[in-house]
C-alpha cells in the first residue's frame, strides 16, 4: 500500500488570511501477518498561497470577499474540493470574536472539501502556533520547557511545551493591528489600547497625524510598543508585578512557576523581529515598531531566543496532517453510534504516583480546552500504564468517571484513546461504574495528542477491531 492525499489549511486571522496545501504519503508499515498499521510516511507543503489581508465590514468579516480569495487560491493551485481529503479552517485572533465567525466557516465548508471545523478558541490557538513553529519538536528534543509567543495583528497566543506535551496556555490582547494607519494618520485604535494608553499618559487618538518623519508621534508609538514588550516579558515571569498584565489579559494569564528555557516567536511580528524594514507603517499598522521593540528587549538579551521554524504561517502549518491508525484488538465499546467524525482530543498523562489526582489533571485538560459556551464533544487520550494492577484499573476507572460526569451529563460519549495494550481491562473496569446503558468507548492502541481530531470508524474484524483516523498537527515541513 502506497498512497498520497491532500490535505488544506485556512487561516483566517486578525490581520491574514493565508493557505497552505500539504501532500501526505501513507503506507502500511506493519509486518507480515501483523494487524495492518497505516502511517505518514512523508509529507511536504505543495502550495503556498500569497497573504492577504484579512477582509472586514466593521464587526463582520466579509465572507463573501473570504469566499473570493479561498476560491482564487484553489484555482492557482490547481486544486478541487473532491481532491482534499483532510484539512481545517481556522479562525484566529479578533477574527474569532466577529458576529459572523462560525457562518463564515460553515460558508467555507460547503466550498473547501472535508473539513475539521472548528472557531479556534485563544487556547487552541496557542497551540496550533507552537506545533507549526516548532517549539513542540523542540521541546520534545531538548527536554526542556519551550514557551512559543505567537505575535500576531489582534493577541499573542502564548504555549508552554515540556516533552512535547503542553503544559499551560495564556492569551494577551497585544498584537501588531490594534492601531491601524493609513494615509498618514491614525484610523484605528482597539479599546484595549485606548485603554493602556490612557494608564501610560500617551496621547494618542484617531485622526493624529502619524509619519516617519514625526519625531513626536513617532516616539509615542515606540514608547507603547516598548510597553507592550514589558507586559509580555511579565507574562512569562512567575512573579510579575505590572497591573497592566491583568488589563491586557484575553481569557488568562500563564498559571506555572516556571520560568521558560528556551523562547521561540511565530506570528507576522514575529516575521518583523527577524526581518528589519525600514518603511515602519508598511503594514498599515505597529507590527513593525512592535517588532523592532522585540529585537531590543530583555526577552532576546537576558533569555535564550531560538528562531522558529515557520513565523508568519505557523497557525496554517498546523493544521493538515493525516494518520490513519488501526486499533488494538483488546478495546471495549457499548451503545456507540459509529463512525464519528472530527473530535477534538484532549491529552492527560498517566503516572502510577498520582493517579489519587488523576481526575484532576482531567478535568485540567478538559477545562484548558473549552471556550464559553462550548458543549463539543471530546476525546481523552493518554499513554496509559504499561503493566498496571487491578487495583489500579479499578482506581483509572473511577478517576476517569469522576473526572468527566459533567460531560456525562451533556449526554456526551465517553470516548477513551489510550497507546498502552490495556483498553479492554480498563473499559470493562468503566462498564461498571457507569449506569446501564451509557455509551462508552475505549480503544487502545492508538497514539494521539492535545489538538489532535480523530475520526473513528465502524468496528471490522467482528467488531475485534476499529479504524481510527488521527488528524494531526504538521510542524517543521
Amino acid at each position: 500500500m502506497n498512497e498520497f492525499i491532500i490535505s488544506v489549511g485556512i487561516d483566517i486571522g486578525t490581520s491574514t488570511t493565508q493557505l497552505v496545501f500539504c501532500q501526505l504519503q501513507i503506507q502500511n508499515v506493519s509486518g507480515f501477518g501483523d494487524i495492518p498499521r497505516i502511517e505518514i510516511v512523508n509529507k511536504k507543503i505543495i502550495y503556498r498561497s500569497q497573504i492577504h489581508f484579512t477582509p472586514l465590514l466593521l464587526e463582520e468579516i466579509d465572507s463573501n470577499a473570504v469566499k473570493e480569495i479561498i476560491l482564487e487560491e484553489y484555482r492557482k493551485a490547481g486544486m478541487k474540493p473532491e481532491q482534499v481529503m483532510s484539512g481545517a479552517v481556522i479562525i484566529t485572533g479578533e477574527t474569532s470574536r466577529k458576529r459572523n465567525a462560525k457562518a463564515v466557516l460553515h460558508a467555507l465548508s460547503d466550498i473547501a472539501g472535508d473539513f475539521v471545523v472548528a472557531v479556534a478558541g485563544p487556547n487552541q490557538e496557542s497551540v496550533l502556533a507552537g506545533k507549526g513553529s516548532g517549539a513542540c519538536e523542540l521541546s520534545e528534543k531538548t527536554g526542556k520547557l519551550v514557551a512559543n509567543l505567537d505575535i500576531g495583528g489582534g493577541t499573542t497566543n502564548i504555549c508552554y511545551f515540556q516533552d512535547g506535551k503542553v503544559v499551560d496556555t495564556a492569551c494577551l490582547d497585544i498584537g501588531g493591528r490594534l492601531i491601524k494607519i493609513a494615509d498618514g494618520r491614525i484610523t484605528y485604535l482597539s479599546t484595549k489600547i485606548k485603554q493602556l494608553l490612557e494608564r501610560l499618559n500617551i496621547s494618542l487618538q484617531l485622526g493624529d497625524i502619524i509619519e516617519s518623519t514625526n519625531k513626536e508621534g513617532m516616539d509615542k508609538l515606540k514608547t507603547l510598543a516598548e510597553y507592550m514588550v514589558l507586559i509580555l516579558e511579565q507574562s512569562i515571569s512567575p512573579h510579575s508585578t505590572l497591573e497592566e498584565l491583568e488589563l491586557m489579559k484575553t481569557n488568562q494569564l500563564i498559571t506555572s512557576e516556571r520560568v521558560p528555557e528556551l523562547i521561540v516567536l511565530s506570528g507576522g511580528v514575529a516575521d518583523c523581529v527577524r526581518n528589519r524594514i525600514e518603511d515602519k507603517f508598511i503594514y498599515g499598522d505597529i507590527g513593525v515598531i512592535l517588532g523592532d521593540a522585540l529585537r531590543a528587549s530583555k526577552l532576546f538579551q537576558e533569555k535564550v531566543y531560538v528562531s522558529s521554524h515557520e513565523t508568519m504561517n505557523a497557525t496554517v502549518i498546523g493544521t493538515g496532517n493525516y494518520s490513519l491508525e488501526v486499533s488494538g484488538s483488546t478495546i471495549e465499546y457499548a451503545n456507540c453510534s459509529l463512525p464519528m467524525k472530527n473530535i477534538p482530543v484532549i491529552y492527560f498523562d498517566m503516572e502510577e504516583d498520582r493517579l489519587s489526582l488523576l481526575h484532576k489533571e482531567i478535568m485540567l485538560a478538559v477545562n484548558m480546552h473549552r471556550d464559553e459556551d462550548d458543549v463539543v464533544q471530546l476525546a481523552l487520550a493518554s499513554k496509559g500504564l504499561k503493566c498496571p494492577t487491578f487495583a489500579q484499573i479499578e482506581q483509572i476507572a473511577k478517576e476517569i468517571v469522576i473526572a468527566l460526569e459533567p460531560e456525562l451529563k451533556r449526554n456526551h460519549i465517553l470516548l477513551l484513546i489510550l497507546e498502552a495494550d490495556i483498553g479492554k481491562a480498563l473499559g470493562q473496569a468503566i462498564k461498571r461504574i457507569l449506569p446501564r446503558g451509557t455509551p462508552f468507548l475505549c480503544i487502545d492502541r492508538i497514539s494521539c495528542h492535545y489538538g489532535d481530531y480523530i475520526d473513528i470508524g465502524i468496528p471490522v474484524a467482528s467488531g475485534k477491531v476499529i479504524p481510527v483516523v488521527v488528524k494531526t498537527l504538521i510542524f517543521n515541513p
